[in-house]
């Protein structure tokens, strides 16, 4: 096969990785989370034209971490506690990258998720199940041999496990980049999630949306060896009750970094794995996890 992720450098797709909202926490601070905080290096780096196969190529990305969720940033929201004490979750994307005749210099890319998590209560009770479902679609081309840049529309289907649903249909569009000049590699995004009602459990409330951006600055010595940092963040408008106004959720924000590693294992097997904190935030637990991100081609 003439197309090898080598030249395309394992950078195919995003997951829109959101807070785990769980129902037993929604009247205190939402656990925390910045969308699109599982990217990592080459992440946009898209390829167009010949370099997509006539018929397509097919991925498998997973998207897994441990998040420590005991500590909170302070604010109006009982001091940006939830009730989490830790999340593990497994993310599952199945990408297909596509061409269309006479569109040289476009690519397409659809893709869907199914994801899986536990989160345990600081009352040692636990939950787990299906997350939401996702879908996606995204667009890109290349102004230039080094430059790529994207739009992506994505959806947030509320149908996963009851305590794991954030129960509401939720739309996000980004705006993504790659940029590479030898070996050094940036991938960045700007973000707006448009946040449907909640409903849930007899309650009715108005949610505002969330504003995110990420970025990532690698440096590759070899194959096996490119560390990268990141910078990502989010800010949420205030949750109000639908029939009263009174705000449920008060506004909140978090400003985070990660450091880590690439790791391309073979042409078609790619791993990065890192560490994310929270630097500053309001009314949010505060980012404690381990991430680890995996890309098979098949």
């Amino acid at each position: 096969m003439r197309f090898i992720l080598k030249k395309f450098s394992l950078g195919i797709a995003v997951v829109s990785l959101s807070a785990i909202c769980l129902s037993a926490a929604t009247k205190m601070a939402e656990a925390g989370g910045i969308p699109y905080v599982v990217i990592a290096p080459h992440e946009y780096q898209l390829p167009v034209g010949d370099d997509i196969p006539e018929n397509g190529q097919t991925l498998l990305l997973s998207y897994n971490f441990f998040r420590d969720d005991s500590q909170g940033f302070k604010g109006k929201d009982t001091n940006g506690h939830s009730s989490v004490r830790n999340t593990v979750a497994t993310v599952n994307k199945l990408a297909h990258i596509f061409k269309i005749d006479g569109i040289d210099n476009v690519g397409f890319l659809w893709e869907a998720v199914a994801g899986y998590a536990n989160a345990t209560m600081k009352d040692d009770n636990s939950v787990s199940g299906m997350l939401d479902p996702q879908t996606g679609l995204v667009v890109w081309t290349k102004p230039t041999k080094n430059w790529v840049t994207c739009l992506e529309y994505w959806m947030h289907i509320p149908f996963g496990d009851n305590e794991l649903s954030a129960h509401s249909w939720d739309h996000d569009f980004t705006f993504m980049t790659n940029y590479v000049l030898g070996n050094f590699t940036f991938d960045g995004d700007v973000g707006y999630k448009v946040r449907g009602d909640y409903k849930h459990g007899g309650e009715h409330r108005k949610q505002k949306d969330t504003v995110f951006a990420n970025l990532v600055f690698a440096y590759k010595f070899m194959n096996q060896v490119e560390p990268f940092v990141k910078l990502d963040y989010q800010s949420t408008g205030n949750s109000t009750d639908k029939d009263t106004g009174d705000i449920v959720v008060h506004s909140n924000n978090e400003l985070a970094y990660g450091v880590g590693n690439q790791f391309q294992i073979t042409k078609r097997l790619s791993f990065a794995a890192w560490y994310e904190q929270g630097i500053t935030g309001k009314n949010t637990t505060k980012t404690k996890a381990g991430m680890f991100r995996a890309i098979w081609s098949f």
